[in-house]
This record gives C-alpha cells, structure tokens and sequence, in this order.
C-alpha cells in the first residue's frame, strides 16, 4: 500500500513539474510573439514616418522649383500640397497608437489593435473627399497642360498611370501585412 501511495506521490509530481514546464514553455513562446508582433508594428509605423518625411520633403523640395519656374499656376500648386500634406498629417494622427504600443496588457493591445484597424480603413467620407479633390486636381492638371503644353500631355498622362498602378500595389500589399498584425495582435488577445 505504501508502495502504491510513493507511486502515487511521485506521479502527481511528476504531472505537476509537467505543467510547470508546459506553462513556461507557453510564456516564452508568447513572450516571443509579443516582441515579434511588436517588432512588426513599429516596422510599418516607421515606414510610414519615412513615407510621410519624405512626402513633406517632396513638397518643401518642388513646390518652390514649380514657383520659381512657373512651371503650373500658383493656386493648383498649392492645392496640391495642401492635398498632400492633409493625407500625410492624416495617415500619422491615425496611427499615433502604433508609436510604442503596449504589448503586456490587454488595453494596451486593444488600443494596438484599434489603430492597426483605423490605419487600413479610412471612414467613406473622408475617402470620397480625397478622391475628389484628386481627381478634380488630376483634371485640371490635364486641361493646363492640354493647352499650355500639349506635347508633355502624353509624358505625363503616362507618368500618372505608372504612378497610380505602383501605388495601387504597394497599398495592396501594406493592407496584406495590416491584415497579418490584426490576426497577430487577435490570436494574442485570445491568450490573455
């Protein structure tokens, strides 16, 4: 009988250094996802800083060129760069959360996730806005260069295709990698 109950003692310990080691082996897998999804999130908000610097450096760098050589009319260069200034200051205020984001709490992931959501979808309103002011700039760029300059038209019709197609891809493939940190940051959220 004391034989069976040592048996019986020894398993139990047996089962509960088991579980301790099935707990920590568990901490340390999430604690690695945590800093990989971590890791992730500040890899897109700094490509979006870099993205956003050097939209600003674009427009700080040719506004005053287009000035200088009254290359457009005054009014549809700054119409651009409001244009492009609104969209980048935009794109930053929404994913402020992204900054440094608080991976050990479950409001702190809330919050991470929220921003990651709000970075891929922009409310229909503010969408439509954009799109119109764009594609009012777009044809007004047209018709000045239709008639001031009809030989660069077609360079330029071009130029804004090439443009459109590439930034078309690279959104496609940043909305991929968004998608890929909300399941992240979700699975994590499972765990807590």
């Amino acid at each position: 009988m004391d034989q069976n109950q040592d048996l019986k003692n020894e398993l139990q310990q047996d089962l509960r250094d088991l579980q301790h080691d099935i707990q920590q082996h568990s901490t340390f897998n999430t604690d690695v996802w945590r800093r990989s999804v971590r890791r992730h999130v500040t890899g897109l908000y700094r490509l979006k800083l870099v993205c956003s610097i050097f939209i600003i450096i674009f427009v700080v760098v040719i506004t005053p060129r287009y000035f200088y050589y009254n290359l457009l009319p005054w009014w549809l260069i700054i119409l651009f760069d409001l244009l492009m200034i609104s969209i980048t200051i935009y794109s930053l205020i929404v994913s402020r959360g992204m900054r440094r984001p608080d991976m050990y709490s479950k409001s702190g992931l809330l919050s991470l996730r929220e921003s990651v959501k709000r970075s891929t979808t922009t409310p229909k309103r503010h969408k439509a806005i954009i799109y119109l002011i764009s594609g009012v700039l777009t044809v007004l760029l047209f018709i000045y260069f239709y008639k001031n300059n009809p030989d660069m038209l077609s360079s330029k019709l071009a130029g804004g295709i090439a443009g459109l197609l590439a930034g078309l891809l690279v959104a496609r493939r940043l909305k991929k990698h968004y998608s890929n940190l909300s399941e992240e940051i979700d699975e994590l959220l499972k765990e807590e």
